[in-house]
């Protein structure tokens, strides 16, 4: 509540200091009338020059219809319609007397401030000037665009930061007249800004009623952190039944902080989770989640009907389960930075089965379809155009058996680039030292080195070039057996031990994933090889500027880059080499691509901070011509930013941005297939649209040249905010604010996917999701997610708000019904406005969330 108060008052004092300041001088001149004789002047008058320059400020005019001195009292007194303003507040009252000697103003009758952040209503209220304190009799509080109401027999302003409302109520519904939604009401309330504050015999009313009642309640009363509950979350599935999520915060110190949370789903487990956030700086943190679940509550039927991929390693699900995810950063030194990341869970369908799997955002996300829970460690340190790395990876296989996961343990790598001949030339070298290990299956070391020499050049402003030549070279020793791969769609032998699912389902065809089994031959031993390479390139810019002058749009400008590329390897026969990853096969090439890109930019005006836009690549200015002499700065990036999105640079208020581009391309190799027996691949199309701030356009297209070949690949997207969406100026919590449109769509054929596709005709898939108000107190929500080549609905969500027309509050259901997990889930969030969310968001993000909305809880939504 100070805060709200804080900026007014200081300017009430101060034009009341000023204002006897300025009376000063009157009462001198009329030294000579009786004592008893009040002055009466119906004039107004303003702050003298002098005084109003010492005391820096604004004007300050006091006005009424009747101004009386009082030189016995020393009281100067201003009736009718009496108004006191400075700049932008303006204070008004029937009658304002100032009280000289005590350093006290008195506003009586139909008392009203206004103020650019605040509006103040009271019947009459006396301001101490040289403390800055106040008191309002029957007040009430208007506060930050109609947003905090606040209301009460009386408002105390006490030194400093502290305030003391008796017999009042609190909400976020200022904008309706009559009795709010909801209030928060006390006798007392005491609120210590910066601090605490308390109320005494509060209640929460809902329409006037009084719903929750309480003797003693303390809440934060600033923005710094604080120990506590937070909103936690609840709901209801067909496979978990009632879930209820309760986090508690725990603020630590000025660095550190952690959240503990209980977790209870009644029809599969009970456990909880805690999280320990250490930051001492930008790249200096320590975060650990864990978390451990007992799942006693579980059926074996419940268990099986969430297992919907069968042809994993290891589908048992444990009584006992835990996670941790972590990561941390430490700079040792300006240079030499020690890092680690970790993903460890109990069992495969960990991470399948949790909906919850760190209690804030930062970790990362996708969990739920890792293939590898993987965790790395390891030094790094950086120097003048290289850096040295010392690391270890270690996989926990989610799919395969863990016996055949490989390992890296350690992994040393240089990598640095050397300018040569006064920046003629540049080389660029990367060696790596790599023990691979596995507890079954081919291991051991590999030494690589990839040196290579690039030649840059360019003739004028018109044609750009490169020249590489390189060489890749690894030395390998080794021993164990190879890992043999059946893929989907084969029939694994029933005899085959290795891998335990291979052999349950000998005779059975592999359809969910592939099957990894140890084979007859070894490559013990030493081996080493060196394959030469060679690419070049060339590239030009063709560009036009033209005067449109339409609305903010001054220029556009576009550009037609055409290019080619060649990449040559010879063929060196590398089949007795080892195979650990993508660095120990090097294919023969003798490939050309080619292709052109056409780009559109405008250069616009200042725009209204509201049409301004974030994003992460800068573009360049229109044309020599056009730039301008000042800063160059490129706008920021920011979590919610829509990817794709073209580039923003500002330079002297003048805005220019990539609003599309179009990349057609090809490729073709004179000795080697490259696609479907042919020497020549796909042409690709690549199609970006930035329409605007409420628009974009992306699709890719891959079209087969050769006979039959047709559309082998295809998808697009699209995001659009209607140009009536905004979001609430009230602070939401995490509901989502704002109509938006987002629809996507997938094809791949499948006679050119790598393993064919398991539907009849081809890979397809739309997803979308839309939410719209309907009206005032109205909006819904629906997000379907359709596999047309099976025809089948893997996912649908769908979501009713009910809310206030002014946002003070707002009541959110979602049911989602999904294929993996096999389940119907039912969540509600009740917002309050300016308070926050409480239970889950049960509905999805708005894509324009970070242009339009409030940033969310604390509690991560998946």
């Amino acid at each position: 509540m100070g805060c709200f108060l804080k900026p007014a008052l200081k300017r009430i004092a101060i034009a009341v200091l000023l204002a006897w300041a300025a009376i000063l001088s009157p009462a001198v001149a009329n030294a000579d009338a009786p004592a008893a004789a009040p002055a009466r002047s119906k004039k107004g008058f303003s702050v003298p020059v002098p005084v109003r320059s010492e005391h820096g400020g604004e004007p300050v005019t006091i006005t009424g219809q009747e101004t009386i001195y009082d030189s016995k009292t020393d009281i100067f007194v201003v009736k009718g319609d009496a108004v006191m303003s400075q700049g932008g507040s303006v204070l008004k009252a029937d009658e304002i007397d100032i009280m000289r000697r005590e350093r006290q103003a008195r506003a009586i009758g139909h008392v009203h401030l206004i103020d650019p952040e605040i509006e103040m209503w009271a019947t009459d209220g006396t301001i101490d000037i040289t403390n800055e304190t106040m008191v309002l009799n029957n007040a009430k509080v208007l506060a930050k665009k109609d947003i905090y109401h606040l209301e009460g027999k009386q408002i105390v302003k006490l030194e400093g930061q502290r305030y003391e409302v008796k017999d009042g109520f609190f909400t976020t519904c200022g904008c309706e007249k009559g009795t709010p939604d909801w209030s928060i009401n006390a006798d007392h309330m005491a609120v210590n800004m910066g601090h605490t504050g308390t109320a005494t015999n509060a209640t929460f009313d809902v329409a006037g009623y009084p719903i929750l009642k309480t003797p003693y309640f303390v809440f934060p009363a600033d923005t710094a952190r604080h120990s506590g509950l937070l909103m936690g979350r609840q709901g209801e599935s067909g496979l978990r039944g009632f879930q209820w999520l309760q986090p508690y915060y725990i603020a630590i110190d000025k660095s550190s902080d952690a959240t503990v949370a209980l977790d209870i789903e009644t029809s599969q487990r009970v456990g909880g989770l805690g999280e320990y956030r250490l930051v001492n700086g930008k790249d200096d943190y320590f975060w650990v989640n864990g978390a451990f679940y007992n799942e006693s509550l579980r059926s074996e039927e419940n268990r099986l009907s969430d297992v919907s991929d069968t042809q994993i390693a290891d589908p048992h699900i444990p009584l006992d389960r835990y996670g941790i995810i972590g990561m941390t950063r430490e700079h040792l030194t300006d240079d030499l930075i020690a890092y680690g990341d970790t993903v460890s869970v109990s069992d495969s369908l960990y991470l399948r089965e949790m909906d919850v799997w760190t209690l804030s955002h930062g970790f990362g996300s996708n969990f739920g379809s890792l293939r590898n829970a993987a965790s790395d460690f390891g030094l790094l340190d950086q120097f003048q155009d290289a850096f040295v790395r010392l690391q270890g990876i270690w996989n926990q296989d989610l799919i395969q058996p863990q016996q055949f996961a490989l390992q890296r343990l350690p992994d040393a790598t240089v990598t640095g680039r050397q300018e040569l001949f006064n920046n003629l030339m540049f080389a660029d070298y990367d060696a790596e030292a790599v023990d691979f290990y596995r507890y079954e299956g081919i291991d051991g070391l590999r030494l690589d080195a990839n040196p290579r020499v690039t030649l840059p050049w360019r003739w004028g402003d018109y044609v750009y070039g490169y020249g590489e030549i390189g060489s890749q070279a690894a030395f390998y020793d080794t021993t164990g057996h190879n890992i043999q791969i059946i893929p989907v769609g084969a029939t694994p032998s029933a005899t085959k031990p290795s891998h335990p699912t291979c052999a349950n389902g000998g005779g059975a065809e592999l359809i969910w994933n592939n099957c990894a089994e140890l084979s007859p031959f070894t490559a013990q031993g030493t081996s080493a090889r060196i394959i030469p390479y060679a690419k070049a390139g060339i590239s030009t810019v063709l560009d036009r500027v033209y005067d449109v002058e339409w609305k903010s749009i001054e220029k556009l400008k576009n550009t037609i880059e055409p290019f080619a590329n060649y990449y040559y390897v010879p063929n060196i026969y590398q089949g007795n080499m080892p195979l650990f990853d993508s660095f120990d096969r090097l294919n023969s090439r003798s490939l050309f691509s080619y292709g052109v890109t056409t780009r559109l930019f405008a250069k616009t005006s200042s725009l209204p901070p509201e049409e301004t836009t974030t994003d992460a690549t800068p573009t360049e200015e229109l044309s020599d011509a056009d730039s301008a002499v000042g800063p160059l700065s490129e706008e920021p990036i920011t979590p919610d930013s829509l990817v794709p999105h073209g580039g923003n640079i500002v330079r002297d208020g003048e805005r220019s941005m990539q609003i599309g581009s179009l990349t057609i391309q090809q490729a073709y190799d004179i000795g080697h297939q490259v696609a479907n027996g042919s020497n020549m691949s796909d042409v690709e199309a690549l199609l970006h649209i930035y329409a605007t701030q409420v628009t974009t356009f992306s699709s890719q297209v891959d079209y087969g040249p050769r006979p039959n070949g047709g559309v082998t690949f295809a998808d697009l997207a699209v995001t659009y905010q209607p140009p009536w969406s905004s979001g609430s100026n009230i602070y939401m919590g995490k509901a989502l604010q704002g109509s938006f449109l987002q629809v996507g769509y997938d094809y791949a054929n499948r006679s050119d996917t790598v393993i064919p596709a398991t539907s009849a005709n081809a890979s397809e898939f739309v997803s979308g999701a839309a939410y719209t108000e309907l009206f005032d107190f109205m909006g819904v929500y629906f997000s379907p997610d359709y596999n047309i080549g099976s025809k089948q609905m893997l996912s649908t969500e769908y979501g009713v708000r009910l809310k206030s027309p002014c946002d003070c509050w707002a009541a959110d259901v979602g049911i989602t019904d999904s294929y993996n997990p096999n389940e119907v889930q039912i969540q509600f969030q009740l917002t309050l406005g300016g308070l926050g969310s409480y239970g889950r968001r049960p509905f999805g993000n708005n894509p324009f969330q970070g242009l339009i909305g409030s940033p969310t809880g604390v509690l991560p939504n998946y």
